[in-house]
């Protein structure tokens, strides 16, 4: 992986002539999670620790909010650091 910049974090690996089919959180057990970066192939491109912000929407109060369903939290793409699978 080649850093995007001084600031800029790591981008997952892609699968040449694949598409990406999206992310995924596990809960790991000890309740650490993990983000997973799927291919459409369905294999595990690379993994990050999850990090989490306060929903900017609505901070958990709307059980119907777009952004996080109600749990008040999303996740926070700037600060993952993605990583092969073991």
């Amino acid at each position: 992986m080649t850093p995007m910049g001084a600031e800029g974090i790591p981008p997952f690996h892609v699968h040449p002539g694949h598409a990406f089919e999206g992310f995924e959180v596990v809960e790991r057990p000890g309740g650490a999670a993990v983000l997973l970066a799927r291919c459409a192939c369905g294999a595990v491109l690379d993994v990050a620790d999850a990090r989490f912000a306060v929903c900017p929407q609505c901070a958990g109060a709307d059980p119907d909010c777009r952004r996080c369903a109600g749990a008040g939290r999303v996740v926070d793409h700037a600060a993952l650091q993605w990583h092969p699978p073991d």
